[in-house]
């Protein structure tokens, strides 16, 4: 991957209080700059941070190379405890239909493509992370006394989960295949944000008041992309 500025994707933060350098498989090297940071900084950070980029880069292209984008026959949600079957039935039905019957779920079709059984999955996932995400948020953020307006589901390519200076709260459906641990600490991180907007020594101070390993989850669920299946990012 080339080293010059240029060649990432970036973004400034308000929140962030130092420079950062996130990579996905899907979205490369994101990198993360603190308001008012200097593009000098930056190419000296990102100077130093070379070789690590692009050994990791190198890590993930090469298990991306033997990453299954096959439509799935069975769905693991670790974060929910649930294990679901898939099935796909050919029918003479109008679009695409979803039926749930115990841990079974038969997609009915009428000639449907792979990309639009994916499409429906990934529907059916973020309407199962409202249900039971949603409920999690809530009872952490009445032991935390903090509190969000909103709460949106979605499918972000390169972020677990935000919270945005208005109280909307939103989590990725993704988070379904993780330990719960990580869903956990991911929640306690972003309900602290709805009281401590920046990533202060105040912030990590909340954090850490509701989980005292957030050091070891925080470097874990960095790592995490490796639990979701490659058909889930394929569009």
């Amino acid at each position: 991957m080339a080293s010059d500025l240029h060649s990432y994707r970036w973004r400034r933060s308000a929140r962030a209080k130092q420079l950062q350098v996130r990579i996905t498989p899907w979205q490369g090297v994101e990198v993360v700059i603190p308001t008012h940071t200097s593009r000098e900084r930056v190419r000296a950070f990102l100077a130093k941070q070379r070789q690590w980029i692009r050994t990791t880069w190198s890590e993930m292209q090469s298990q991306l190379a033997d990453a299954d984008y096959a439509l799935p026959r069975d769905l693991n949600l670790r974060a929910i405890g649930e294990s679901w079957q898939v099935h796909y039935r050919n029918a003479e039905v109008a679009g695409l239909r979803i039926h749930a019957v115990g841990r079974s779920l038969t997609l009915q079709h009428a000639g449907a493509d792979d990309s639009t059984c994916r499409a429906a999955l990934r529907r059916w996932l973020a309407q199962r992370a409202r249900v039971h995400l949603g409920p999690q948020a809530q009872r952490l953020s009445a032991v935390m006394q903090t509190g969000f307006r909103r709460l949106q589901i979605r499918g972000q390519s390169s972020r677990w989960g935000s919270c945005s200076s208005n109280g909307t709260l939103s989590l990725n459906y993704k988070l379904l295949f993780l330990e719960p641990p990580l869903v956990r600490y991911l929640l306690v991180h972003e309900l602290a944000h709805t009281r401590v907007l920046s990533h202060s020594p105040r912030f990590w101070r909340l954090v850490a008041d509701y989980e005292s390993r957030w050091r070891e989850l925080d470097r874990r669920l960095g790592e995490a992309w490796r639990d979701v299946p490659a058909w889930v990012e394929l569009k």
